[in-house]
C-alpha cells in the first residue's frame, strides 16, 4: 500500500499546473476577510493560500504532498506573495496554539483534528471549512467513510465556536457539508 505522500505527490505531478479558482465559501464571503495570519490546512495546489494572501493575510500553507507545495511556493513567488508551505503529515504535524486569525480546510476531514483546529485559531479567528459528507458515497462509492462528515455536519464537531453559516447537505448531491464559525 502507497504512503499517503506518495499517493498525493503522484496525483499532484499529473496535473497541468493550471490552479482552480479559490473556493466559493471564501470568495462569497469576502466581508469576513480581515487581515493577520491564516492557516490553509490540506492545501493541495494552494489556490486558496494565494487567495487569502492576494486579501492581505500571512499564509501558512500545509499539505501532504511535496509536489503541490513545490508549485505553490513558485506560483507564490512570481506573484510576490506572503505564503510560506510546509510539507506535512496531519497524522503527526502539531498546529501551533493561538496563531491564526483565519483557517481554511477544503475537503479535507479528519475528525481527530479538531480540538487541534479550534485551538490553533486566535480569539476572534474565523474558520472556513467545506468538505464531504456521508452522501459522498453515491457519488464515490470506494471514498473513505472515515473521511466524511456524518449526518448533522460540521457543527457538532464545532460546537464551542460562534456558527456564522451551517450548510450540513449542500451541494449538486448534497454531499458537502459546510461551516463558517468564529472562535470567541
Amino acid at each position: 500500500m502507497k504512503r499517503h505522500s506518495e499517493k498525493w505527490n503522484e496525483r499532484y505531478a499529473r496535473t497541468s499546473g493550471s490552479l482552480p479558482e479559490p473556493d466559493i465559501l471564501l470568495t462569497a464571503h469576502r466581508e469576513l476577510l480581515t487581515l493577520g495570519r491564516a492557516l490553509d490546512l490540506a492545501c493541495g495546489t494552494g489556490s486558496n493560500a494565494l487567495f487569502l494572501a492576494e486579501q492581505g493575510y500571512s499564509v501558512d500553507a500545509v499539505d501532504i504532498s511535496f509536489a503541490a507545495l513545490s508549485g505553490l511556493s513558485s506560483e507564490a513567488r512570481r506573484r510576490s506573495l506572503p505564503v510560506h508551505c510546509v510539507v506535512a503529515d496531519l497524522d503527526y504535524f502539531v498546529l501551533p496554539k493561538c496563531t491564526y486569525d483565519l483557517v481554511a480546510i477544503f475537503y479535507f476531514f479528519d475528525p481527530r483534528l479538531v480540538a487541534s483546529i479550534t485551538g490553533c485559531l486566535r480569539k476572534g479567528g474565523t474558520l472556513f471549512y467545506a468538505t464531504y459528507n456521508y452522501r459522498h458515497t453515491s457519488v464515490k462509492p470506494g471514498f473513505n467513510k472515515d473521511y466524511l462528515v456524518p449526518a448533522g455536519g460540521l457543527t457538532n464537531y464545532f460546537a464551542a465556536l460562534s456558527i456564522v453559516l451551517d450548510e450540513p447537505e449542500t451541494g449538486q448531491y448534497a454531499n458537502v457539508s459546510r461551516l463558517i464559525a468564529v472562535k470567541p
